[in-house]
């Protein structure tokens, strides 16, 4: 017997799973890479956006970046304490953010810290709200409303088959 409800509800779900999955690799892609050391104050960025941070917690550090032409980038304290894990399990403590974003080009950068000297780290924009929140609202969206797609067909075949079965003939 023909049940192309059912088939269509399966369907569905299956579809469902297979663009979440698509999303959940758009998580990985925007996970935040592993800073590169400051070093001398010129740092390549390989993707936009630019993120001063250091694995010291709590320091009061003030920076200035110019981008390839010289020109100041514009930065900005995080609203609350930020920290991020990137690739290994060093945490990253964000001192400043790119309040725009930076095309991928070299940065210069140079940080005054009157306390001691810290380790400083540059790298792309490791804000999770901005980066990785649209990819799991996706894939959340995708699934919930193929599967409740799913679903809803998948019970409407069952409650037809139910009625079919209790009509006299």
């Amino acid at each position: 017997m023909r049940r192309p409800l059912l088939w269509s509800g399966i369907g569905c779900f299956v579809l469902g799973q297979v663009v979440a999955g698509f999303f959940g690799l758009e998580l990985f892609e925007n996970e935040p890479h592993e800073p590169v050391p400051l070093g001398n104050g010129v740092v390549q960025l390989d993707r936009p956006g630019l993120t001063i941070s250091t694995t010291a917690q709590g320091q009061d550090v003030r920076c200035q970046a110019k981008d390839a032409s010289g020109a100041d980038i514009a930065l900005k304290l995080p609203t609350k304490r930020e920290n991020y894990t990137a690739e290994g399990f060093t945490t990253y403590y964000v001192i400043a953010h790119s309040r725009t974003t930076v095309p991928p080009q070299a940065v210069t950068v140079a940080c005054d810290n009157a306390d001691e000297p810290l380790p400083l780290y540059v790298g792309d924009r490791a804000d999770v709200i901005e980066t990785m929140l649209p990819a799991v609202v996706k894939a959340f969206a995708a699934f919930a409303l193929t599967t409740v797609a799913g679903v809803g067909l998948i019970v409407t075949d069952v409650v037809r088959r139910r009625r079919r079965r209790t009509q006299p003939s």
